[in-house]
């Protein structure tokens, strides 16, 4: 039997959907906003933790010439501690500003460097790069305002979209993420920021050199409330270790030169 529809019914139905509202596109997020939000929380918290593993393509590092990867695992205390300790094939290396001075271990050689480095987080950074000419492991994260830094770097930030990371079983349990694309002089970057909690979780940079080498980084188990253990900023020298002078930049170039 074939069905009909009431004419009635039907103009019913057609009126009722004229009178509904129109559901609206949902905007992009603001990726400015984005990154205000994820620079803030890392601004506030006082001590915090968080575990990163990081891969380097060859090319930018001297003498590297296959694809470098390490487990890293940092730990700040504000307003001047930071440590960090990164696993690889290469072995152990450790980074340790305890506000007085600057420790940098290499497991593998049994060697460390100290100098004196009585400043902040922020003044470590600026030293380090003006002197030495590196800075800490992922030390745009534990700065004062994570946000000026990253605008430093970048001259441009816009929305990507969502994504989800690959995590657990079949990698069904990644985190929502918010994709922000930075464009920079020396390099362009991507950085996912967790839809949940506002803290990265990824990122990307993409060197403007032959080859187009990246450094790409995953981040792990952040804990923005970590209690303060003096340990994790304490350097005693291994048993058999050798103290090593840390040449400036200006040495290195001068020693290179015929």
């Amino acid at each position: 039997m074939k069905s009909t529809r009431s004419p009635f019914l039907t103009t019913i139905a057609l009126v009722a959907s004229l009178l509904m509202p129109l559901a609206a596109a949902e905007p992009n997020p603001n990726a400015e906003q984005l990154l205000r939000q994820m620079s803030a929380r890392l601004a506030a918290a006082t001590s915090f933790t968080f575990q990163a593993t990081r891969e380097l393509d060859p090319g930018l590092v001297e003498g590297l010439n296959v694809p470098d990867k390490a487990d890293i695992a940092v730990a700040v205390q504000r307003p001047n501690k930071i440590a960090a300790r990164a696993t690889s094939k290469m072995g152990v290396r450790r980074f340790i500003a305890d506000g007085r001075t600057l420790t940098i271990l290499d497991g593998k050689a049994n060697s460390y460097a100290r100098v004196p480095m009585r400043t902040t987080l922020d003044g470590l950074v600026d030293q380090l790069d003006a002197k030495f000419g590196f800075t800490p492991p992922l030390a745009e994260f534990a700065l004062s305002d994570p946000y000026q830094e990253f605008h430093r770097q970048a001259q441009s930030v816009s929305y990507l979209g969502r994504a989800k990371t690959k995590a657990g079983f079949l990698g069904l349990s990644g985190d929502e993420c918010h994709r922000i694309a930075l464009k920079g002089k020396e390099a362009d970057a991507e950085l996912w920021i967790a839809v949940s909690d506002q803290l990265p979780r990824k990122l990307t940079a993409t060197f403007h050199r032959p080859g187009q080498p990246q450094v790409r980084i995953t981040f792990s188990k952040w804990n923005l409330a970590a209690p303060v253990n003096p340990a994790e900023f304490a350097f005693t020298p291994p048993q058999g270790s050798q103290q090593i002078e840390m040449w400036t930049t200006a040495k290195m170039q001068a020693a290179s030169k015929p």
